[in-house]
């Protein structure tokens, strides 16, 4: 029975002893999970740190550049303008619009070719950029293919290219088409597509000696064609009526000239307008003399 007891004792003693162990290593392992955790922790806070410094240095990368980039290196000090005859250098200079802190980086080709083609005597503008601050602009211009005038006003003609673009005052001479229009004519408008359409037809068509004896083409608002020809010793109309047909139209009057001429005939108007030509005799009319100056050379 004492024996018994005895094991039992120990047995207690044991549990007891087992259980100081298990609390001790308990503790043991908690602290060192904690003194890891500190460590980490530690590890952690240089990586922070250093984070926050490349953002800062990077930050302040950034604002170096932005100043280089913006300082007078790269802003614009010279310009080159080819191809110009008519319009200024200066002109294009200050359609381009560089103003005196504009830089490489602010402005591009295509828009700066797009504020030059405001001017209306140019056809083509290309502009190139280099570094540092150079432009380069080249521009083709509009050449004069006839004169126009608005029918109110035969004292005053302008120059207009082949695409109907009116370009600038000038003396009518006999060198180009004439064309009266009938809406006023301005520099840097444009001729009606309906009239120009006419007046390309005249241009391509028109073959000698008929082609130097018009004076002058009329275009009436409803879309009547007429000219005024040299015929004899003075000028006469010729009416040709909408612009339809007028290839046989033209064919027909220079057969009829051709008549008339050899007739000797007195010829005051022709009219082309119904299916048979209407010939008015009696004589050539002469123009008045406002007319004269708008249509003879």
């Amino acid at each position: 029975m004492k024996e018994k007891i005895a094991l039992h004792a120990r047995k207690i003693s044991q549990i007891a002893e087992s259980r100081r162990h298990l609390r001790r290593d308990s503790g043991a392992l908690t602290y060192r999970r904690a003194k890891k955790k500190a460590r980490k922790a530690a590890a952690k806070r240089p990586a922070a740190f250093s984070r926050k410094s490349d953002l800062f240095l990077v930050f302040m990368f950034l604002i170096s550049q932005f100043y280089f980039l913006q300082s007078p290196l790269f802003q614009f000090n010279s310009v080159e303008v080819e191809g110009a005859t008519k319009v200024s250098a200066k002109d294009i200079e200050e359609m381009l619009d560089l103003g005196a802190t504009t830089t490489f980086w602010d402005v591009d080709d295509s828009g700066l070719e797009q504020n030059v083609m405001f001017l209306h005597k140019l056809e083509q503008a290309d502009v190139e950029l280099s570094f540092p601050g150079r432009v380069e602009v080249t521009v083709s211009e509009r050449q004069p293919a006839y004169y126009a005038a608005y029918i109110g006003n035969t004292s005053s003609w302008y120059t207009v290219d082949t695409n109907g673009v009116v370009l600038e005052s000038a003396p009518a001479t006999v060198k180009h088409l004439r064309v009266l229009l009938p809406h006023p004519v301005r520099p840097g408008a444009n001729v009606r597509s309906s009239d120009l359409k006419v007046i390309r037809f005249f241009q391509d068509n028109l073959k000698e000696p008929l082609r130097n004896q018009i004076r002058a083409i009329k275009l009436g608002v409803t879309g009547e064609v007429a000219f005024r020809m040299k015929y004899g010793n003075g000028n006469i109309w010729v009416r040709l009526g909408r612009p339809e047909k007028l290839q046989y139209k033209l064919f027909l009057l220079s057969e009829l000239i051709s008549k008339l001429e050899k007739e000797k005939a007195k010829v005051e108007s022709i009219d082309l307008r119904y299916s048979a030509p209407v010939v008015k005799k009696s004589g050539p009319v002469e123009p008045d003399p406002a007319e004269e100056q708008a249509t003879e050379s």
